[in-house]
């Protein structure tokens, strides 16, 4: 596998690498994703949309940008996109999986795509060694809706699973098995995502208490509390920055936005913005200096958030989709 990834690259680079020059929102209501271009940064405008078999969930493009990985609510409930041809979208294959779809995540290499969804085992990895096509490799009988790779080599699968945090080892390329698992004070564990350089992982809260939590991972395979920050309500969505200073959350209420400071563990406040309705997914740019934010319920809607003053919010653009959108995705290049 490979030992540096796209965002450790990205990170190396001072905050440069890509500025994420699209961007994939998966939608409620047909067509069902939408690809946004964001080559002129700072701004957007349609680039295609793609009507999935259901309503789009979540999606990652693959570290080399050419392939869109896309969970959604029926069957087959996965599709892979062909995006090799930049700002088109084609379908590549697709995978029926046991229920919804909500989590995907490529292995740093693009060799593997893990899928958590609703029906048992609940978590699938899938093979990409072929890249446009996937076929079974390992599965989790128990599992969660939000699925991160280890961005540095792959070697672990944080999942968010209900009360707490479960890490698979995929040392092995291709198999996985529990590693550790992490209990937490949240009664429903719902976003979670590894820091760029893997050794922290942030987890986002559905219900009382409203925490964030910073789980240290210096340890590969082992997980311990490193820090907390206290929402206001419950978490929809968790991104870090490239370079690894920031982390934001989105919350069901206002301020739907929270940015947070992020060093040696610990996090603390930073700025907050209260986008247009309820956030649902959220992701930063490459570069670290966006923030694409969907909204997932009541009204469609998609901001673009200026993060070019480190540190601070401000609104860059907005654009409004055909449906209610869940998932955010930039593209790495």
């Amino acid at each position: 596998m490979s030992s540096i990834s796209t965002k450790m690259l990205q990170a190396a680079a001072g905050g440069g690498g890509a500025s994420g020059s699209y961007i994939a929102l998966g939608h409620q209501n047909t067509p069902y994703l939408t690809l946004l271009d964001h080559t002129t940064p700072g701004s957007v405008s349609l680039a295609t949309t793609y009507t999935l078999a259901s309503d789009g969930r979540f999606m990652c493009f693959s570290p080399d940008g050419m392939y869109l990985a896309v969970a959604h609510e029926g069957a087959p409930c996965f599709t892979l996109l062909d995006h090799t041809t930049p700002g088109s979208l084609s379908l590549a294959t697709t995978y029926s999986l046991a229920g919804t779809g909500y989590g995907t995540s490529f292995s740093p290499d693009g060799d593997y795509i893990a899928v958590g969804h609703a029906g048992p085992p609940r978590f699938t990895l899938l093979d990409h060694t072929t890249p446009g096509s996937v076929s079974h490799a390992a599965d989790q009988t128990s599992g969660g809706s939000w699925v991160d790779f280890d961005p540095v080599n792959g070697d672990y699968i944080a999942i968010a699973a209900g009360e707490g945090m479960q890490l698979l080892d995929h040392t092995t390329p291709g198999s996985i098995s529990l590693a550790t698992s992490y209990a937490t004070t949240n009664s429903d564990v719902y976003a979670s995502e590894f820091s760029s350089d893997g050794n922290y992982i942030g987890l986002g809260g559905q219900y009382s208490p409203h925490l964030f939590t910073v789980l240290d991972h210096t340890t590969p395979g082992s997980l311990s509390y490193a820090s907390g920050y206290a929402l206001n309500s419950r978490c929809a969505g968790v991104t870090w920055s490239s370079d690894g200073n920031y982390v934001a959350t989105a919350m069901v209420n206002g301020p739907y936005i929270t940015l947070l400071n992020f060093s040696s563990g610990s996090v603390t406040f930073a700025a907050s913005y209260t986008v247009i309705n309820q956030p649902f997914g959220l992701s930063f740019s490459p570069d670290t200096k966006y923030i694409g934010v969907g909204t997932g319920y009541d009204t469609p809607y998609f901001s673009l958030l200026d993060h070019t003053t480190p540190g601070s919010l401000s609104l860059a653009t907005t654009y409004t989709p055909a449906g209610l959108t869940y998932g955010v995705a930039f593209s790495p290049t």
